[in-house]
């Protein structure tokens, strides 16, 4: 899948997902041509343990037809009540469900606000050789790993808050507000396309 349909795929989840939480519900044409999972159960998406659906028969799938032995992407909000879920990639409607499965719970996949920015914005882990271990206005891998999200993320300045928020375990509004200094002085320095010492000696309270 090409990264622009993949934003597109976390974009159009993620406005979902507020329609939901605020009280709304997919339209009727929406429901109507969404796939039907047949015969289907609660289940974890093979290698990461995420809630899915498993189904024996998909049907009105967009790129699969009508198959077989169906793993939906993770489930990211469920109404089994009014038999539909919005996984990952689309709304599935939930059709007969497997008797012998009648007991287990939908779930849906934890995740909180650091989850959703990084989502939004393609995350990607870095590895561990570029990693900074100083302070942000003097440990230069800073600026190394700045660029390494612009290459590899939609969005450096809101990967990098993703990062720290993940390596310090804190909200991302609290770390907005401790990178600021350094942030707008990075945004300036790329902006310009200049190197300034001052902006780069710009303070912060991670290291």
């Amino acid at each position: 899948m090409k990264q622009d349909e993949v934003r597109q795929r976390f974009l159009s989840l993620h406005h979902d997902l507020d329609l939901y939480v605020s009280g709304g519900q997919p339209g009727k044409d929406e429901l109507a041509t969404a796939p039907i999972a047949e015969l289907w159960r609660p289940g974890e998406y093979p290698g990461t343990g995420d809630p899915c659906i498993l189904a024996k028969f998909i049907l009105n799938h967009p790129r699969l037809g009508t198959a077989p032995d169906y793993i939906s992407s993770p489930v990211y909000y469920a109404d089994p009540g009014n038999g539909w879920v919005r996984t990952q990639g689309q709304l599935l409607r939930l059709g007969q469900r497997d008797p012998e499965h009648e007991a287990l719970s939908v779930r849906v996949k934890e995740y909180g606000e650091v989850d959703r920015a990084a989502d939004l914005v393609g995350y990607r882990q870095p590895s561990s050789e570029l990693e900074p271990t100083g302070p942000m206005g003097e440990d230069p891998k800073w600026h190394g790993l700045w660029s390494w999200f612009e290459e590899n993320t939609w969005s450096a300045h809101d990967a990098l808050l993703v990062y720290i928020a993940r390596r310090w375990h804190q909200d991302i509004s609290t770390v907005y507000i401790n990178t600021d200094s350094w942030m707008k002085s990075k945004l300036r320095q790329v902006e310009r396309d200049l190197a300034d010492h001052d902006d780069y000696n710009a303070g912060s309270n991670y290291n």
